[in-house]
C-alpha cells in the first residue's frame, strides 16, 4: 500500500490511498468528509473525524502525504546561472535570500528543477515552494495530533504531475499541459514526457471570477457558486430579447475578457513548449483545482485555444474501483497525486 494522501480543504477533508498489485496501480480507499472551520479549530474533533474516516473506508496504515493550504505557501519560479563547483541548493537559497526582507532561516524551502540539463554559465530554472517555519511546524503538529505520521509535505504541482504521468505515461513522450485554477492563483505546467519544462503562476482564480459574477448579476457569493457547480441539474436560464440564454453561458460571455488574460499565458506556454521540444506541440490541456469544478469550463476554454481541453478526473483509468468512489471533483486530483507518492517511477 502507498501512503494516504490527505488534503484539508475549506469545507472538507479528502483522503485517498492506492495499492500496487501485480504491477498494476489500484485505488484502495477514498473518503470525502465534510469539515467546517469550527471542527478544524478543534484538534480533538478533527482527530476523531479523521480516525472515523480511516476506519470506515478501509485505509491501511497511518503514513500520510499532504500539502500546506495554498494561503500558507508561496510558489515562485526562480532563474539563476549554473556555476561550476556550486550546488543548486546553495544557488537557489542565495537567490531567495536576495528577494525577501526576512531571515532565510525563518522559512522552509523546497524546489523542483524545471530546466536541469544546462551547461555551466547557462540559466537554470526551479519551481520553489517556501513557507514560514512556524506555519509548517503548526501544520505538522496538527497532523500528528490527528494520529497521522507525515511522510512528506509536497509541492502541489508535483502531485498533479505524478497523477498525470501515472494515468497516461505508458511510453508516452508527448507534451501535456495542466492548468490548476485555484482560489486566487493559477499554475500552468507543461510536461514533455516525464520532464517538467515549464511552470508559471498567475494572479487569476475563483475569487476574481466570482466577484465579477456577483457584480454583474447582483447576487451573493453563495448564489453565484450554485449557478456554476458541476452537477446533473439543468442550467438556470434567463430570457433576453426572446432568446433563452443559460446563466452559465451568460457568465462566461461576461467573464471572457478576464479569461483572455489566462489564454494569453496559455498560448505563451504552448509556444515555449514547442520551442523547447523541436516543434512538438502540446497534445492536450488538463484543467484541475477549484475553477475546474465549474459547469462547462472545459468547453469554454476549449473554444478559446487551439488545443483540446479536458478536466483531469482523479480516478478515471485506474484498474479497479473497490473504493466505490464518486469523487469527480478535480480538486481531488491533488490528493490522488499525493497518494501516489512512492508508487510511481517519478517518486
Amino acid at each position: 500500500y502507498g501512503p494516504i494522501g490527505i488534503d484539508f480543504g475549506s469545507e472538507c477533508i479528502r483522503l485517498v490511498q492506492f495499492a500496487r498489485r501485480d504491477h498494476t496501480l489500484e485505488l484502495s480507499a477514498s473518503a470525502h468528509v465534510t469539515c467546517d472551520a469550527e471542527i478544524r479549530a478543534s484538534a480533538k474533533r478533527t482527530r476523531a473525524l479523521v480516525r472515523k474516516a480511516l476506519r470506515k473506508h478501509g485505509f491501511v496504515g497511518r503514513d500520510v502525504v499532504s500539502c500546506l493550504p495554498p494561503d500558507d505557501v508561496k510558489i515562485m519560479m526562480l532563474s539563476y546561472l549554473h556555476q561550476t563547483g556550486k550546488q543548486d541548493e546553495e544557488l537557489i537559497v542565495q537567490r531567495i535570500a536576495e528577494r525577501i526582507d526576512d531571515a532565510i532561516d525563518n522559512y522552509v524551502i523546497d524546489f523542483v528543477m524545471v530546466r536541469p540539463n544546462v551547461k555551466d554559465g547557462q540559466e537554470r530554472s526551479a519551481l520553489v515552494a517556501m513557507a514560514k517555519r512556524e506555519t509548517v511546524v503548526t501544520y505538522l503538529e496538527c497532523l500528528r495530533k490527528a494520529g497521522l505520521m507525515v511522510k512528506v509535505l509536497e509541492i502541489e504541482s508535483t502531485a498533479i504531475r505524478r497523477l498525470l504521468l501515472a494515468k497516461y505515461d505508458h511510453g508516452h513522450s508527448a507534451n501535456l499541459m495542466t492548468v490548476s485554477m485555484g482560489y486566487a492563483q493559477t499554475y500552468i505546467s507543461v510536461l514533455s514526457g516525464r520532464r517538467l519544462i515549464y511552470e508559471r503562476d498567475i494572479d487569476f482564480g475563483e475569487r476574481q471570477l466570482i466577484a465579477m459574477l456577483c457584480e454583474e448579476l447582483d447576487i451573493d457569493e453563495r448564489e453565484a457558486r450554485s449557478m456554476l457547480v458541476r452537477d446533473e441539474r439543468p442550467a438556470i436560464e434567463l430570457s433576453e430579447d426572446e432568446q433563452t440564454v443559460s446563466v452559465t453561458d451568460g457568465f462566461y460571455s461576461v467573464a471572457k475578457p478576464l479569461f483572455m488574460e489566462l489564454v494569453e499565458d496559455i498560448n505563451r506556454a504552448l509556444v515555449y513548449a514547442a520551442s523547447e521540444t523541436r516543434g512538438m506541440p502540446v497534445e492536450r490541456v488538463y484543467l484541475t483545482n477549484t475553477v475546474a469544478t465549474w459547469r462547462g469550463i472545459e468547453k469554454f476554454i476549449d473554444s478559446l485555444i487551439e488545443v483540446p481541453v479536458s478536466v483531469l478526473v482523479p480516478f478515471e483509468g485506474f484498474n479497479n474501483t473497490p473504493a466505490s468512489t464518486t469523487e469527480l471533483d478535480p480538486r481531488g486530483a491533488l490528493v490522488a497525486g499525493m497518494a501516489l507518492h512512492g508508487l510511481t517511477e517519478t517518486g
